[in-house]
């Protein structure tokens, strides 16, 4: 019963998080916790409190999950490798490519090398400590995934002022399918808009990078024209040069038109990304919510957890600290728990 209370704790923290800020990763911890807390106190109920064919059977099943996790670990690791395959055969020979493959072996070679190496201390020891950081990290990446699901499922359902699509850079001058997506995601809430009468302001986004012929903004506000978006309803913004500062200086020529009064505002981007430009827009003070537009398949994997690996790096600090805190614990474990036991039985 009081892990039952626990996940009511957990998933009442969740709705309270949720309903205050949509954009926070704490909202997928909560949930993600509540739930698993929910399904292993059922199931230690249905174990202890059912009798004779029901207890068998719920004691089967319970076994059968177990055992599946380990196939759907691998299954996962197998299914990065050849995304990792597919992603390089497509995108080019690039790092950021290789990310799906790396992770999906190191995946495997983990509790690999827990099968092999020999029962030593200081040989099992850093091997405890990357499965114990695996087991961190991979609950995290659940965490992120729920969080990133819940955002992108939400829709504003509300008419906007303004409407800012983020530049995610240009092949020379040219507008590729990435962004493209974005674009056609604020074409098509601007036609919505149109026909009840309220027609946004587009806020196209993004600086010249060193390989660009032209800023991100300036080609943007092309394309948009190509697809009869008036012109005095595009507002360049082409000194950015990541999301925060898309953001930022969004937020600044938009307030300066607005001169203090209020206005609503919506971003536009892909629906791998939405989520942590959510996290920015709230860093830079902008009052609104994303919309996430579609993204191959091909791509995802490889960009998920790129924006995972951006999340955990803009909180650094608490993820160093538990990391310590892993490595303190076992250490104590393997070195100062025997030295002391030993000590006590001279």
């Amino acid at each position: 019963m009081y892990i039952l209370g626990l996940a009511v704790i957990l998933l009442v923290l969740f709705g309270i998080s949720y309903a205050v800020d949509r954009r926070r990763l704490q909202n997928g911890v909560y949930l993600t916790s509540g739930m698993l807390a929910l399904l292993f106190g059922i199931a230690l109920y249905l174990v202890s409190n059912l009798q004779g064919f029901w207890q068998y059977a719920s004691i089967f099943l319970l076994l059968i999950v177990l055992l599946m996790s380990p196939l759907l670990l691998l299954g996962v690791a197998v299914g990065l490798v050849y995304n990792g395959r597919i992603l390089l055969g497509k995108e080019g020979w690039k790092l950021r490519n290789l990310l799906p493959a790396v992770v999906g072996i190191g995946i495997i070679v983990v509790p690999v090398l827990t099968l092999i190496v020999p029962p030593v201390r200081w040989l099992q020891l850093p091997v405890v400590m990357l499965e114990l950081y695996m087991i961190y990290f991979g609950f995290l990446v659940i965490c992120y995934l729920v969080s990133s699901l819940l955002y992108n499922i939400h829709r504003p359902g509300y008419l906007t002022d303004y409407v800012i699509v983020l530049g995610s850079g240009l092949i020379k001058d040219r507008v590729p399918p990435l962004l493209a997506s974005r674009l056609d995601g604020g074409i098509e809430l601007y036609r919505q808009q149109q026909q009840l009468g309220k027609a946004p302001m587009i806020v196209v986004s993004g600086g010249q990078g060193a390989d660009e012929l032209i800023s991100e903004a300036a080609a943007m506000r092309l394309y948009l024209l190509e697809y009869d978006i008036p012109d005095n309803h595009i507002i360049v913004e082409d000194r950015s040069t990541n999301t925060l500062q898309n953001m930022r200086y969004s937020r600044m020529l938009i307030e300066e038109i607005m001169q203090g009064r209020s206005y609503s505002c919506v971003f536009v981007t892909n629906n791998f990304h939405v989520f942590r430009a959510g996290i920015y827009a709230r860093v830079a003070g902008i009052n609104g919510d994303g919309i996430g537009t579609h993204t191959a398949p091909y791509y995802l994997p490889g960009a998920f957890i790129r924006e995972y690996i951006a999340v955990l790096v803009m909180h650094r600090r608490i993820h160093l600290t538990i990391m310590l805190l892993i490595a303190l614990g076992v250490l104590g474990l393997y070195v100062v728990m025997p030295a002391f036991v030993h000590w006590l039985v001279r």
